[in-house]
């Protein structure tokens, strides 16, 4: 199964973290977030599809006939809508089969607390990124001694105005746990395929 990537990088003092910062300010990250994903380029990854039975039991939703939901949901046949909960959980197994294909993250090590995260306070898991070189290259980690907050959403139709208010609310709770010296991974999976990573670095 293939899937696209976009990457965008968020440095930490670009975003808002001072009492005197206006309250719009994370809005107009949002947009400039999006205007990056609209023009940036796309990284072809390639999913062994037999990674995703076990990321499944990660997710928020056990989802019978997997390969055909996720087959539907990727836009191969179309013409299929999905309740929330049941995209979103197709969006968590993909996100967390990527973190294992492309940087070697073991799925026994991802803890999920999408449960928890309904309550505004968390994500939906972390990872302690010195325990996997190539996560820890891929960050500028040196220390290899920081977290990285990762958060998936996901919606069959890319649709800009939501996408902006979802990164938004992303960003907010993010940063309540990421600043000053961690990392996030805010990741938005959409039905086409396209996937938008958005890393904020300390």
């Amino acid at each position: 199964m293939k899937v696209k990537l976009t990457w965008i990088y968020v440095p930490s003092d670009l975003l808002p973290h001072d009492e005197k910062d206006d309250d719009n300010d994370m809005e107009v990250i949002a947009d400039g977030i999006l205007e990056e994903f609209e023009k940036g380029e796309k990284e072809d990854l390639e999913i062994d599809e037999r990674i995703l039975i076990p990321a499944s039991i990660l997710s928020s939703r056990i989802i019978e006939d997997l390969p055909s939901n996720l087959s539907y949901f990727l836009g191969r046949w179309g013409g299929k809508y999905y309740s929330g909960d049941i995209s979103g959980a197709l969006g968590e197994i993909i996100v967390y089969t990527i973190l294992e294909e492309k940087f070697g993250v073991k799925l026994l090590d991802i803890l999920p607390l999408r449960e928890a995260k309904f309550m505004g306070m968390i994500t939906d898991t972390f990872i302690h990124i010195g325990k996997y070189e190539k996560l820890k290259e891929f960050l500028g980690d040196k220390d290899g001694k920081s977290i990285l907050f990762v958060n998936v959403r996901s919606s069959v139709k890319f649709d800009k105005a939501t996408v902006r208010k979802n990164i938004t609310r992303d960003l907010i709770t993010s940063e309540s746990l990421r600043y000053p010296d961690n990392y996030s991974l805010l990741s938005y999976v959409f039905g086409d395929g396209n996937i938008m990573m958005v890393v904020v670095r300390p």
